[in-house]
């Protein structure tokens, strides 16, 4: 089976096939591993389907009366899908294989297949996948902390001005309502400084997940407190 790790919900494929037998087929074989599998007979079919859904992995074949396998990987990467693509071909088209692997094609499996040859096949797209979107979190994570940090130094140094100034009005100052307000913006100060200083320890690592998909740093557990205490 698949690694679930993996959403069950982006376990989907869609199999572009001018054959429906050979769709039925790659459906029957997938749908063992809990992948959802759209089938699209003919390469017109599949190019309107994949205009208006996303697939993680597309499975082609290459020679089609209408829109054959170039069309369909020419479509996909001029529109800068990321989905992976796997030719399906006959023994007669290696070399169509290799110009499709060129064009930007994943994968590629010879007719006639066995189930086990699919299964892995589609297990490496997904396998792939799994180690290619966990490589662009955390590139994004590194992009947003030398953001936080470039931040944190810009506001750092006017907030403690601030904080500097505040302190001289309650010391200087008699009036009581004048004396307050300056505590309540000192305290303030306060807990913005904290949490910039947090901004300058943060780590990917230390994330929390939220429904819908949403993952954002922890600061709380990024901060060198918190670890010292774990």
């Amino acid at each position: 089976m698949l690694d679930d790790s993996q959403g069950i919900q982006d376990k989907r494929v869609i199999v572009i096939d001018d054959d429906e037998g050979d769709c039925c087929l790659v459906e029957d074989i997938l749908a063992e591993e809990g992948i959802e599998v759209v089938k699209a007979v003919g390469g017109e079919q599949g190019v309107r389907i994949l205009t208006e859904q996303e697939f993680p992995v597309v499975i082609t074949d290459l020679r089609m009366p209408d829109i054959d396998g170039f069309g369909i990987i020419d479509f996909i990467r001029k529109r800068h899908k990321d989905s992976l693509i796997i030719v399906l071909t006959g023994y007669a088209s290696i070399d169509s294989v290799i110009i499709a692997l060129r064009l930007g094609a994943y994968d590629y499996i010879i007719k006639p297949f066995g189930p086990d040859l699919l299964k892995l096949t589609v297990k490496r797209a997904f396998d792939f996948i799994q180690v290619r979107d966990e490589r662009d979190r955390l590139r994004q994570f590194d992009l947003i902390m030398e953001l936080a940090r470039t931040m944190s130094h810009e506001v750092f140094q006017p907030l403690t001005v601030l904080m500097g100034k505040t302190n001289d009005i309650i010391r200087s100052t008699d009036d009581k309502d004048v004396k307050a307000m300056a505590r309540s913006v000192l305290d303030e100060s306060r807990k913005i400084r904290d949490i910039i200083r947090k901004m300058d320890h943060l780590d990917p690592t230390e994330t929390k997940s939220f429904p819908g998909g949403h993952t954002i740093i922890d600061i709380d557990k990024s901060s060198p407190e918190k670890k010292k205490e774990q």
